[in-house]
């Protein structure tokens, strides 16, 4: 139910572009195990951007992996973003 929230409130919050700089990335490996008639496990990656926009606060936001792996701390650029969720990243040449 959580989940459904948080993308209501999304949904009804403004599509927002600000100039920001990322300023840290960050993985989460998450491990599951079971053990019911087969032993079994497996993991899932999460990947993390945080920006920082021009008035000095900070947003943390879970993108995909090929996002995380081309863009790097110190890039700047156009953060597009409606409330909690990610929209893209623009970065200026």
């Amino acid at each position: 139910i959580k989940g459904l929230l948080t993308w209501n409130k999304n949904n009804h919050s403004p599509r927002l572009v600000v100039q920001a700089t990322i300023v840290s990335k960050r993985i989460s490996i998450t491990y599951c195990h079971h053990s019911d008639n087969h032993m079994q496990s497996h993991s899932s990656t999460s990947y993390y951007l945080t920006f920082e926009m021009e008035s000095g606060d900070r947003i943390e936001f879970l993108v995909g992996e090929k996002e995380y792996g081309l863009l790097v701390e110190g890039n700047v650029g156009k953060l597009k973003f409606q409330g909690s969720r990610y929209l893209s990243f623009e970065r200026e040449r």
